[in-house]
């Protein structure tokens, strides 16, 4: 049976009642990443492009934490609170995954916990176990 592993890593934001990333087996669910660093810093008030810049930088930190890459990424959920946010959004994928981008449902929500936040992605990687 596979070990459930659950983390915090350092380079991420430490929140009260969840962890950034669980993993078990060759599997990594990550949380819900939003536009704060490691410190809890706000990027991009009012600027999609910054905010969904700083939250594949969260991504590429919790893939990391395990030796994967953004190349290990199978499947995002992506929400935006506006259809202005879009462009950024596409053009943030495109720039981490190129042609080998994972599937993604991308949801139009009301509101994400805080009103200054505009995009929060969900995400499923899958790390083999080193050998």
């Amino acid at each position: 049976m596979a070990q459930i592993q659950r983390k915090n890593p350092t380079s991420m934001i430490t929140m009260a009642g969840l962890h950034q990333t669980v993993k078990v087996g060759p599997w990594l669910f990550i949380a819900g990443q939003v536009p704060l660093d490691s410190d809890g810093n706000f990027y991009g008030e009012g600027d999609p492009e910054k905010q969904i810049n700083q939250i594949y930088t969260n991504l590429k930190n919790a893939c990391a934490e395990y030796g994967g890459t953004l190349a290990n990424m199978v499947k995002t959920t992506t929400y935006v609170t506006n259809t202005d946010c879009f462009a950024a959004v596409s053009k943030a994928r495109q720039e981490a995954y190129g042609d080998d981008a994972p599937v993604n449902a991308t949801v139009v929500v009301a509101a994400l916990f805080k009103p200054e936040w505009s995009i929060e992605i969900e995400a499923l990687a899958y790390i083999p176990e080193s050998s």
